[in-house]
């Protein structure tokens, strides 16, 4: 079995951090992810294990880091390079071979652990204007990806022959699943022109240092986005979440954000489609109920699942109506 201390011996030899001193410490925010505090004898790192992506799709992320961070206006976690010169390297797990990468460490406070303020609403804000300022060309909304309906299709399916006490929700859903993803292929065939940014931005990717300022961490799927409904996202996000958003909260994120120089349209509320069809997150955990690995904490994917499931719907809905409002702001 390969454990954390050879991931993060691994890490170190690869990164060039020096002789580990300790074990490394499992940081509990990394939700899809294997992301350990390592301390070697030249400091304290951050070393995330990829579960999934490809080396292109860690580059374009890379490359958007590296813009905004040289910006200097955006506090974010120093990257650091590999033995070959980018800032990714492969180590092994006991899942095979993974992708890995390696920040300086930041002290601070998630904002996940943090009550939603007027202060980390304009400090989150500031960020994403100044980042969506750069005006990084991503294409066409043709690169948006397409909703994973055969995915969904195989996951409905294993959750009705597992006789889960929630199949029934899966199964219930899929029509609306199917509707979103007809909704997005046709922006996706709109051809809407996209942004480079963040494309993940909430409390759990964002840390308060102790000066008040809030870094942006976790830049590894930075890629095209629909950057006004980056901003709905966002902004409700760090107001406490799109079910119970506090306006005002909205508000200083919006203002800030364009203070910042942030200039996505007003918000057209069926864009906000995109953003429900984001469906992973769901996926994994329903596929990580159903099919437990080693190691895995099955009640929690359970748990999870059923929490996703059961707001799907009115997430939708939320993020139309917020769109709605930060266009009449």
């Amino acid at each position: 079995m390969i454990g954390s201390e050879a991931i993060a011996e691994q890490a170190a030899e690869a990164f060039r951090l020096g002789p580990v001193l300790a074990s490394p410490a499992a940081v509990d925010e990394a939700w899809s992810n294997q992301v350990f505090r390592v301390l070697t004898r030249s400091g304290r790192y951050a070393v995330k294990v990829l579960t999934t992506t490809s080396r292109e799709a860690l580059s374009t992320g890379a490359a958007i880091e590296a813009a905004a961070a040289a910006t200097g206006t955006i506090p974010m976690p120093t990257p650091v390079a590999a033995a070959d010169g980018t800032f990714f390297a492969e180590i092994e797990t006991d899942h095979g071979p993974r992708l890995a990468r390696c920040h300086h460490w930041v002290d601070g406070t998630p904002c996940s652990a943090a009550p939603p303020s007027p202060a980390i609403a304009r400090e989150v804000g500031r960020s994403l204007g100044i980042l969506h300022a750069l005006r990084l060309d991503g294409g066409d909304s043709s690169r948006l990806p397409p909703v994973e309906l055969d995915r969904w299709h195989r996951a409905a399916a294993d959750a009705s022959r597992g006789d889960l006490n929630w199949a029934r929700q899966v199964s219930d859903l899929t029509p609306l699943v199917e509707e979103v993803a007809d909704q997005v292929e046709r922006l996706r065939q709109a051809r809407l022109l996209l942004r480079l940014s963040h494309d993940d931005l909430d409390p759990k990717n964002a840390v308060v240092l102790p000066d008040g300022r809030v870094a942006i961490t976790d830049w590894d799927y930075a890629g095209p986005v629909l950057p006004d409904v980056e901003l709905v996202v966002a902004a409700t996000s760090f107001a406490g979440g799109d079910d119970c958003a506090d306006v005002d909260l909205v508000r200083h994120f919006v203002t800030a954000y364009r203070d910042a120089g942030g200039d996505a349209t007003p918000v057209d509320p069926d864009r906000t489609v995109v953003e429900a069809g984001k469906i992973d997150w769901m996926l994994r955990n329903i596929e990580g109920a159903l099919h437990p690995v080693p190691g895995d904490n099955a009640a929690l994917r359970h748990q999870t699942a059923q929490e996703l499931l059961a707001s799907f719907a009115d997430s939708i809905v939320w993020l139309r109506t917020w769109a709605t409002t930060i266009r009449d702001l």
